[in-house]
């Protein structure tokens, strides 16, 4: 049977912010590129399971994906999302600067994390070996629940978007409105329940939910520096 599935996810790829490569997406979305690029092409029928992965991920209807040309018509999107609008600096070559939130700016970060004038006062981090087709911003750690990560490490977090493409166990910044900036691991129940089980290192301290409203922003941890020698 004759579906849209391969025009709507080439269309939807390109939709994203930055018009990613088929090799980061298949990446996001824990599949090969080659099987990607099979889809993309009609060379190949999506299995059941990567089909609920990529609606999933582009936030639309399983029935939409299959069913409609979505660069004609609009897509049901399977729960409303709120409009996410990422407040950013570049530099003289109109690139992304990579912004440094020091400990003395991280308790007013919920508060500030929207606002430009905000953002355009924190300094900034120059990492070459960095992708720059991504977005990047470098926090402190405070506190000892993610161990062996010690206070003071910086952490160097990539901006995520798309919050229910997050796979479980994925160690990410999460700024929310009532802990401010949080180092956890993230089991995503988005879809199922509109939570995010966060989880500590350190097992002294037990997992706790933060539901979606409360959360702010995410951010997908890539690396870290510290002065110490880790133990």
């Amino acid at each position: 049977m004759d579906t849209f599935f391969s025009q709507n996810l080439q269309y939807l790829r390109k939709q994203l912010d930055g018009k990613i490569s088929q090799e980061k997406l298949a990446e996001e979305v824990d599949l090969k590129k080659s099987t990607l690029g099979s889809y993309e092409s009609g060379r190949a029928e999506p299995r059941y399971a990567d089909l609920i992965k990529l609606a999933s991920y582009f936030n639309v209807s399983v029935d939409d994906m299959l069913t409609k040309d979505l660069a004609t018509n609009q897509p049901t999107k399977r729960q409303e999302d709120k409009l996410r609008i990422l407040a950013t600096t570049v530099n003289n070559e109109n690139e992304e600067n990579i912004e440094f939130v020091p400990i003395k700016a991280v308790a007013g970060y919920s508060n500030g994390y929207g606002d430009i004038d905000y953002i355009s006062r924190l300094p900034i981090f120059n990492v070459p070996f960095l992708p720059k087709d991504r977005k990047y911003r470098v926090f402190p750690i405070q506190g000892d629940s993610m161990l062996p990560l010690r206070e003071g490490s910086l952490v160097f977090a990539e901006y995520v978007d798309n919050w229910r493409a997050i796979k479980n166990g994925t160690i990410c910044i999460v700024v929310t409105k009532d802990e401010g900036v949080v180092l956890k691991k993230v089991f995503n129940y988005l879809n199922e329940k509109n939570v995010l089980i966060l989880k500590s290192t350190n097992e002294r301290y037990a997992p706790y939910p933060v539901m979606e409203d409360d959360i702010q922003e995410l951010w997908k941890f890539v690396g870290f520096f510290t002065g110490e020698f880790p133990l």
